[in-house]
């Protein structure tokens, strides 16, 4: 398939090929296939910097530099009394500020969707990335974060699964320690969001057995991230 953005001019084609394997769903691995995620996932970002983005400048929901839109309308639906430890205000509010914190930074085209459904893995650990529907120009920090959230949620909640994504990762490409203070704040923004627009959604079309099961995993997941705390987070996973 293929399309057109009006706007800004560009064209996509999406061509789709048969990748061998299975969903990272459930699977419980080695550190040294964490590592080569974090690997595939720089190596990724890498290779996506050189394509040109014209026909990827669009709005999306789940960008984190727009999250503050969405949360104006979603935000409501936000279980505070589940997870006392974050604020949705806080969460506008710090979406608000990530433009401007980030801006010296160069944009790139990110996946922007790097979970555990989105990994394939075949029977000799190989790993590929798929889905590249949610394609948008931002900033490399929040793929990493999010790819770094995911993991660690889909693994039991292990800090240092996420450690040894980010080890993998800073082997391929250096972020700045002011990015990288960003990591913690950008996951409990895409999580926040997550649970919102997931709750929203039910309101509107009723239950759904996956969007239930991805709000409940989410809301048990920030709670938990939460409890840690920032401090916790950066020390044992990016070691600052």
């Amino acid at each position: 398939s293929s399309g057109i953005n009006a706007e800004y001019g560009g064209a996509y084609l999406v061509i789709y090929e048969y990748i061998p394997g299975k969903q990272l769903v459930n699977s419980k691995k080695e550190p040294s296939f964490w590592r080569k995620l974090g690997v595939l996932t720089a190596e990724l970002q890498n290779k996506m910097g050189e394509v040109s983005y014209a026909g990827f400048v669009r709005e999306h929901n789940w960008d984190a530099l727009r999250a503050h839109f969405t949360l104006q309308h979603t935000g409501p639906y936000f279980p505070s009394e589940l997870i006392p430890n974050v604020q949705i205000d806080s969460v506008i509010e710090f979406s608000k500020s990530l433009e401007s914190r980030l801006s010296k930074f160069s944009k790139q085209l990110i996946h922007s969707d790097i979970n555990e459904y989105n990994i394939i893995v075949n029977e000799m650990d190989e790993i590929s990335i798929i889905d590249f529907n949610d394609v948008i120009l931002s900033y490399k920090v929040i793929d990493l974060a999010n790819c770094i959230g995911y993991m660690c949620m889909a693994q039991g909640s292990d800090l240092q699964v996420a450690r040894n994504v980010y080890e993998g990762y800073k082997s391929i490409t250096t972020l700045s320690t002011e990015e990288l203070l960003l990591i913690y704040d950008l996951i409990v923004s895409r999580f926040a969001l997550s649970v919102c627009n997931g709750r929203s959604q039910i309101e509107a079309d009723g239950a759904n057995e996956y969007v239930v099961r991805c709000v409940q995993d989410n809301v048990q997941f920030l709670r938990w991230l939460s409890d840690r705390g920032r401090h916790e987070f950066n020390a044992a996973v990016l070691g600052l």
